[in-house]
C-alpha cells in the first residue's frame, strides 16, 4: 500500500485527532525547501490543509500540546528504548524490533496498570522504539485546575507566552499562562510516572535487562523522555496518532523499505479500553501499512480527556518528596539572563566537549548523559 494510499484510508480518525487545535506541524525531508531548518525540515499548517499534507503529500503529522486559543494541553507522556549508536536496530529489521520491544513492554504495561486502577483516561500510541501516552487536559474542569495548582512559569516564559506573532499560527493567540502552566504541572507529573517507574525496576540491571531512566541518562536503557517540558509549550507537538513514522527511511537511510506507521494500542476512556493486546500483531501493522489502515478502523482517533480521578493522582504526587524538591526550586530566584552561560564559560579546567556543548547548546544541554 502507498504512503497516499494509507492516509486515504485513515485520514477522517487522523482528523479527529486535532479536535483542540487550530494548527499541526508536518515534517520531513521532502520540506526542506519551504522551510530554513535543513537539518530538522518542519511546517506549521491549519488543520484544514491536513489532508493536502497526508493524503496528497504523504508526509509525517504532529499534534500541537496547546490547544486553540489555550483551550485544552495535551499530556504528551514519550517512553522509549534509547539505544545510542545502535538506536537504527529498532528501524533496520521488524524480527530484531521484536527482540528488543520486550524490554520496553512491561514497562508500558506498568504505566497502563498506573492509569486503569485509578481510572484516569489515555491513548497509547505505539511507535518503533516505544510509545506515547496522551490525554488531553481542558481548562476550566476541576482536574485542569489541580494541575495548574502545581506548575510553575518563569518570567522570561511569561513574557514569552504574551507575544504574539500574526506571521506564526502557533503564536496567533499567545498561550495563557494558566495554560502555560497545566504544562508545567503535567511535565511535574511525567517525572513522577518515571520516578515511579525508576522504583519498581531498580532490579533490571542485575537481571540482565535495560535499566529505567529518565531522558536518556544511560547509554542503553528503556526510559521516560521528557524533554519535551524543558521549552516553551507553544512549540511543543508530538507525533500524531495515526501518523506515518519515515525515521527508518530518512534519518537511518533504508531507502528499500516503505515507511513505518504509529499504531494505536489501547484507547481508554476511564471505564472500558478498545484495546489490541497483541504486541506481534501491533508491531506488523507497524511495517506494513494495508495491515495498519485496516488495525486503525477501530479506533475514532478522539484523544481521551483527563477526569476528576486526576485530582487524586496529583495529590498522590503532591505527598511525594519530589514535590517538595520541585516547591524548593520554585522558590529560588532565577539568574540574570545569559549569567549562567556567562559564568560557566568563565570557569577554569574545563575539557574541550563541555567548551563544545556550551558553545551548541541545543540539544546537548538537555541530555542528562552530557550534563
Amino acid at each position: 500500500m502507498k504512503e497516499q494510499q494509507y492516509y486515504r484510508k485513515v485520514i477522517d480518525r487522523l482528523k479527529n485527532c486535532y479536535q483542540f487545535s487550530r494548527h499541526f506541524i508536518a515534517t520531513g525531508e521532502a520540506l526542506a525547501a519551504e522551510t530554513c531548518d535543513p537539518i530538522f525540515p518542519a511546517v506549521a499548517a491549519g488543520v484544514e490543509q491536513l489532508e493536502e499534507f497526508t493524503v496528497t503529500r504523504g508526509l509525517e503529522v504532529h499534534l500541537p500540546v496547546v490547544g486553540e486559543r489555550s483551550q485544552a494541553v495535551l499530556m504528551p507522556l514519550d517512553i522509549e528504548i534509547f539505544l545510542g549508536a545502535d538506536q537504527h536496530r529498532l528501524y533496520t529489521d521488524k524480527e530484531e524490533q521484536k527482540q528488543l520491544f520486550q524490554q520496553v513492554h512491561p514497562l508500558m504495561d506498568f504505566v497502563q496498570d498506573i492509569f486503569r486502577s485509578r481510572g484516569m483516561p489515555y491513548l497509547l500510541d505505539y511507535t518503533p522504539s516505544g510509545g506515547h501516552f496522551l490525554f488531553q487536559n481542558v481548562l476550566g474542569y476541576r482536574a485542569t485546575e489541580e494541575v495548574r495548582e502545581i506548575g510553575f512559569v518563569e518570567e522570561d516564559l511569561v513574557r514569552a507566552c504574551n507575544y504574539i506573532d500574526p506571521g506564526d499560527i502557533r503564536r496567533w493567540h499567545g498561550v495563557s499562562i494558566d495554560t502555560a502552566r497545566v504544562f508545567s504541572g503535567l511535565g511535574r507529573l511525567a517525572e513522577y510516572l518515571a520516578l515511579l517507574a525508576m522504583k519498581a525496576f531498580r532490579e533490571n540491571e542485575d537481571r540482565g535487562l535495560l535499566p529505567v531512566t529518565i531522558s536518556d541518562s544511560a547509554e542503553h536503557c528503556v526510559n521516560f523522555d521528557n524533554t519535551w517540558s524543558e521549552g516553551p509549550p507553544y512549540l511543543r507537538a508530538i507525533r500524531s496518532p495515526f501518523s506515518l513514522h519515515k525515521k527508518n527511511r530518512e534519518k537511518y537511510d533504508n531507502r528499500h523499505q516503505p515507511p513505518l506507521a504509529d499504531v494505536i494500542g489501547a484507547c481508554f476512556d476511564g471505564h472500558q479500553a478498545t484495546e489490541t493486546g497483541d504486541i506481534d500483531l501491533i508491531l506488523d501493522c507497524m511495517w506494513d501499512l494495508e495491515k495498519a489502515a485496516a488495525h486503525a478502523q477501530n479506533f475514532s482517533g478522539f484523544v481521551p480527556c483527563s477526569n476528576a480521578t486526576m485530582i487524586d493522582f496529583v495529590r498522590e504526587y503532591k505527598a511525594s518528596d519530589l514535590y517538595a524538591f520541585h516547591q524548593d526550586f520554585d522558590r529560588q530566584q532565577d539568574l540574570a539572563r545569559g549569567r549562567a552561560l556567562e559564568s560557566a564559560k568563565n570557569e577554569p579546567h574545563i575539557p574541550d566537549w563541555t567548551l563544545e556543548i556550551l558553545g551548541s547548546p541545543n540539544p546537548s544541554a538537555l541530555q542528562p548523559v552530557k550534563l
